[in-house]
Order: C-alpha cells, then structure tokens, then sequence
C-alpha cells in the first residue's frame, strides 16, 4: 500500500521529536503515565491506540496538561466551544477501514471475491487538542485514582496468570530473558530487584518477547530474528519496551523498567534514523502483544 505523503510527515514528525528527546537521555514512553488514565477522547469516551497513547501521553506531560483528555477542532465547535487562539494540536494516527470498489488490477470487485481483497486498512491523520486548550466547554472533571501497592501488585499477578497459552516461566534465571526455542521466559526471583515495580516491568517486557512466538502472534522479528545487533532484534526489543510501558501503565505500577545501558540507547537512534517508521510501526506491535498478554485477542495471528 502506497503511503500518502500527509502519513510521512506523520512519520517524521514523531521521529524527530522522540530522537531529540533521546540523545537528551530521555525515553518518551517512559514519562509518567497521567493518573487520570489513558489518553482518551473526551467526546467519545474512547481510548487512543497504538504509537497515540505513548504520544498523547508525552504530549499532556512536557505541556503539563491535567489531564489526558482530547478531541479535535470541530469536536470543540460542536460542543459550543472553541480552540483558544494561538494554540497548537497534535498529529495523531487512524487507521480506518475503507470498501473498495476496484482490485488493483483494476478489475471490478464482485460478490464472489475475498472479503480482504474488497476491504483495505488506510492511514488517516487527525490534528487533536487537549481539552486544556479549548474555551467555553465545561468537561467533566477526571481526578486522579489512587491505590494501594498491594492492589497494584495483585493487579500484576493477576495479568500474569491470565495469560493465554503462556510460556514457561522460571523465575531461578539470573537475568531477565526469553528463549523462543524453548519457549521459556527466565527471570530472577523479586527478591533480587530494587522494586516489585521493577521486577513486573522487566517480566512484562519478557511476555512481550514471547507474544512474537509461531503458537502465539508470530511475530517474523522473534520467529526469523537473527541476534543482537541486527535491525529485527531492535525493533523487537523496542516493541517489548513498548508493551512493557502498556502494562505498567494498565496496572498502575508506574514505569521503574530497569535502566537501558548508554549502547542499548545507541542502537536504537540508530535504527530510529535509519526507519522513520519504527515507532509506530513498534507500538502497533506492542498494542497487539500488550492485548494478547491481557487476553483480549486470538491466539495466533498472520506475522505483524
């Protein structure tokens, strides 16, 4: 499928900002989740997917926005309101499904064809604004929800034994990794870490890894990766960064992952300059994994 160039601006506009905010020693999904939850649409009540979350998320945060809440400029107009003048939204991404009416061999489609080949997934760009940024809508207030560690603890246990189809977890390893061939995720006990936060977050990044799995997602970066240092095992390593902050964020134990060395930060701005579309291309892939550890999607899907 053929990429409009509004999308590659898309690309490139993430790109940059999160490489700048890296060679700074920062990670942008790894700000602080907002306490009022997940960036949402504030008109629709629904929440933003994929590489959005992370971006949203990072937006309320650098702009120090209450709350995660968003809509775009005609949502303001039709609930009475208005953008304040001067202010700046944000580019985010839609992925609609579209009917067409043509194969791409230019044939016309009929009732005896694949249902695939009548429907196609397209980008679509939106420009969204926090709800900080309007006047004249009064919104329903979101505070901040609160719990105990113990809950937020229990939360991550419960996530982890709801796994579908789950590896093998041996948790006597002496440092967190999976083998796809066995299919086994090895971790240290949670005696050995700074924090339980840390100990999940650093588990919930393993899962991710074994969610690439053939029985599982399939995901060609695990099935045909071949070691550290090639450009699949970056984007799967990202991928697993990525869910892992999913799951943080789901279980509300905050983003305490286990710190990335000075050439781990390297590879990555490398392989981000050399592919402009890894972010969200990687946090499409993390919303799958983060969604099948949490049981809400097939066992087995075509390779991501």
């Amino acid at each position: 499928m053929a990429t409009t160039g509004k999308f590659k601006d898309i690309y490139q506009e993430v790109t940059d900002a999160v490489i700048e905010q890296m060679e700074k020693g920062n990670l942008v999904w790894r700000c602080g989740w907002n306490r009022s939850g997940f960036p949402s649409n504030v008109t629709t009540g629904i929440n933003y997917r994929g590489w959005n979350v992370f971006w949203l998320n990072f937006h309320t945060m650098i702009k120090g926005y209450g709350t995660p809440q968003y809509l775009t400029f005609k949502q303001a107009l039709d609930l009475g309101g208005n953008i304040r003048k001067g202010e700046k939204g944000v580019k985010i991404v839609y992925w609609a499904t579209i009917q067409l009416e043509q194969r791409e061999d230019k044939q016309e489609l009929n009732e005896d064809d694949d249902p695939s080949i009548r429907k196609r997934m397209v980008p679509k760009v939106y420009t969204v604004f926090n709800i900080a940024q309007t006047e004249g809508i009064t919104f329903n207030k979101t505070g901040p929800t609160s719990s105990q560690v113990i809950d937020k603890i229990k939360a991550c246990e419960e996530l982890v034994s709801n796994m579908p189809e789950p590896p093998e977890i041996n948790r006597r390893g002496q440092y967190p990794v999976y083998y796809p061939i066995q299919d086994e995720v090895a971790i240290q006990d949670i005696i050995f870490f700074e924090s339980a936060e840390e100990y999940y977050s650093a588990l919930f990044h393993e899962l991710a890894h074994s969610t690439g799995h053939s029985r599982r997602l399939n995901r060609k970066e695990i099935t045909e990766s071949t070691g550290y240092g090639s450009d699949p095992y970056s984007r799967e390593e990202l991928t697993a960064e990525l869910t892992s902050a999913y799951l943080c964020a789901i279980t509300g134990i905050g983003q305490q992952t286990i710190a990335n060395s000075a050439a781990y930060l390297k590879g990555w701005l490398k392989a981000l300059k050399n592919d402009k579309t890894l972010l969200i291309t990687a946090a499409g892939q993390a919303q799958k994994a983060a969604d099948y550890i949490r049981a809400l999607q097939p066992a087995k899907s075509s390779a991501a």
